[in-house]
């Protein structure tokens, strides 16, 4: 039996992510009952699980911890904490939309407010890949930052979500996991989320601390990285 003691700030930091990954194994199923249909534009793409305003995970996480707080200081047992947020959660219709990229952007953007122009220019905005094409390259070179790189998202998203603090600290733990150690992951993460100028290229985009794949630079992905 595990225990957390500590204000709700350091729940967030210390546990903020094992919430995280274990709300999003929490949705899989329901994701996959969907087949791939965004609920909001109708459209078989990649689903993402967004939080209904109003119901976001940290407002959740906090009323259940507020049952725990003594004088500021949250004592819990950590596993019995877990389930009562995914408790929460339920039912899971009422706390999430299960949204594809661009109506998850939109959402989150406006609070609720999508329409198909705001959904039509974020689409537009994400369909360009000029470099693309290096992703096969990558694939073929284990030793190259790049491939270590998306090699290190994909090893942290089969367990979840990848926070952006996640993915950089196993990028640059070279001790434990040296075939992902990128010395250089504060430069080379910016360069690979854009295509402008010299950059590697557009691979990666982050929202709310939580980092992802372009669906289709994915579909690349699942071609050539094995």
């Amino acid at each position: 039996m595990a225990n957390f003691e500590g204000t709700i700030q350091e729940f967030h930091h210390f546990l903020g992510p094992r919430i995280r990954n274990a709300i999003n194994n929490f949705t899989r199923n329901h994701r996959k009952n969907l087949n791939g249909i965004c609920e909001e534009c109708g459209f078989e793409k990649e689903l993402h699980s967004a939080h209904i305003h109003g119901s976001d995970r940290r407002t959740i996480i906090e009323n259940v911890l507020s049952n725990f707080n003594n004088n500021g200081i949250i004592r819990c047992d950590i596993e019995l904490v877990e389930k009562k947020i995914l408790e929460a959660h339920l039912p899971i219709e009422k706390c999430f939309k299960f949204l594809c990229h661009s109506c998850h952007l939109a959402y989150d953007s406006e609070v609720g407010n999508l329409t198909s122009s705001k959904i039509k220019n974020i689409s537009s905005q994400s369909e360009e890949f000029e470099k693309i094409s290096r992703i096969k390259l990558w694939a073929s070179r284990p030793h190259q930052d790049n491939h270590k790189m998306i090699s290190a998202f994909l090893y942290i998203e089969n367990n979840g979500e990848v926070s952006l603090s996640d993915f950089k600290k196993l990028c640059t733990n070279k001790a434990e996991f040296p075939q992902f150690f990128v010395p250089t992951f504060d430069g080379h993460y910016p360069s690979m989320k854009t295509d402008r100028g010299n950059s590697h290229g557009k691979v990666f985009y982050d929202q709310n601390g939580i980092v992802s794949i372009w669906p289709q630079v994915r579909e690349e992905i699942k071609k050539h990285f094995k």
